[in-house]
């Protein structure tokens, strides 16, 4: 074989490692560049700043004590699906568990739900929330026994303000904050200005870097260049604010914009359009930027078009969805329902849980949720008798008591192997 086809032959894979080799270098610099928040300190503020993280955590514990009492754990045979939420709805006469839907649909009929004292209970779907992905299980077997989360008749919770994941054992699972206030992710109830705004410049209005044909600013009259000063008397600082002001507007909202183009200062009517209306618009970036923020998370299959959700940076898991949710004064504030994306937890609010529960679940349609149990599903219907399955799981419930002893007794055998070892030194 001749030098020139060879070199035809290797030359797609030379380029392929070229590329991957750019790629990584790329990733090295990136990660180079950013800085270390605690490279400043030194090692002894260092160790007290773990130690303030750690008696902060330790004493939110007592935050979610109460929270936890009404925090149930599904399991299917041996694996955790989820965690419930105990309530009291007008549609039944014994207190229910909230759950995530979209986890258990495929088994809803082999699920033992574990009470924070270790009651293992066998349940039952009787209602589904479909817009909210919730389900409603109930049990026979000592219902009456569960005890119903308590609401609170606080204020919604501002921006910034922490929020705890309770689970059943007492502990708390994750900690976050308030980082946008109940909304909608349905495109059809989001608002739409229909522009491209400068996020890097200026600290005063909100340049446009692009306006949508057809949408609610062209028609409107702006155009590419205008600045954005205020929207009804409100000034506006950058484009941030002016984001998270559409997302607490309605489509058909009437919005005066008052804006500068060159040396003039004008003043326009806008009514506000749907986003589902111009869901082609950016679709590309967006896919791109979905796909960066599932990096290192796992998201749940339901993740997005609630109708009312908090949003939050808590970090969880798809399997703590149906938790409860406190503010530091243990008040109740929502149900986690799914991770969305790396940064982004969604979370139901309280009052929107308290809506739903005065009103009757829809009937579940049991043929559907039979015909996709099977082999489809990555769950194997067990032949275990559902009673010894029962006891199984009762017996590998463990108290808080139990944890704290064998820790205990992890802590002690790894001071005697450190005493063994200085003694063995020469």
């Amino acid at each position: 074989m001749n030098q020139p086809n060879i070199i035809k032959k290797v030359q797609p894979i030379l380029l392929i490692f070229a590329w991957v080799g750019m790629s990584f270098q790329a990733i090295a610099q990136y990660e180079l560049r950013m800085p270390d928040p605690l490279a400043g300190l030194s090692r002894k503020e260092k160790k007290e700043l773990k130690n303030q993280a750690s008696s902060f955590y330790n004493a939110s514990n007592s935050s979610v004590a109460q929270a936890a009492e009404s925090t149930v754990t599904l399991y299917y045979q041996d694996s955790k699906i989820c965690y419930g939420t105990v309530v009291k709805s007008v549609a039944f006469s014994q207190p229910v568990i909230l759950t995530k839907w979209s986890e258990i649909k495929n088994i809803c009929d082999h699920i033992v739900a574990i009470t924070s004292d270790g009651q293992a209970l066998a349940t039952t779907l009787v209602g589904v929330y479909p817009d909210h992905d919730l389900a409603v299980i109930s049990s026979d077997n000592r219902a009456n026994q569960l005890k119903p989360i308590k609401f609170s008749s606080a204020a919604p919770l501002s921006l910034g303000s922490f929020i705890l994941l309770a689970g059943p054992d007492g502990d708390v699972e994750s900690i976050g904050i308030v980082s946008v206030q109940a909304r909608s992710l349905r495109d059809g109830d989001k608002a739409y200005l229909g522009v491209m705004m400068d996020f890097d410049k200026g600290a005063q209005g909100v340049p446009l870097k692009k306006i949508m044909p057809g949408s609610a600013a062209a028609k409107a009259g702006l155009r590419e260049g205008d600045i954005i000063l205020a929207v009804d008397q409100d000034d506006l600082s950058g484009a941030m604010e002016m984001r998270t002001l559409l997302q607490r507007l309605q489509p058909g909202s009437n919005i005066v914009v008052t804006y500068q183009r060159g040396k003039q200062r004008k003043k326009t009517n806008v009514e506000l359009g749907s986003l589902s209306e111009n869901s082609t618009i950016r679709r590309v970036p967006q896919e791109r930027m979905n796909t960066m923020e599932r990096m290192g998370a796992v998201p749940s299959v339901i993740r997005t078009n609630f109708p009312s959700v908090m949003q939050s940076d808590m970090p969880i898991h798809p399997r703590d969805a149906g938790a409860p949710v406190t503010d530091l004064d243990g008040e109740f504030t929502g149900i986690a329902i799914a991770r969305g994306s790396r940064i982004k937890t969604y979370i139901i609010p309280a009052r929107t849980i308290q809506m739903l529960l005065s009103e009757k679940p829809q009937v579940p349609n049991m043929a559907l949720t039979k015909s996709n149990t099977g082999s489809k599903s990555p769950l194997q219907l067990s032949a275990e008798k559902p009673l010894d399955q029962v006891r199984r799981l009762l017996g590998k419930s463990r108290s808080p008591q139990d944890k704290n002893q064998e820790n205990i007794l992890k802590i002690q055998k790894a001071l005697e192997k450190l005493r063994l070892r200085d003694k063995n030194k020469p």
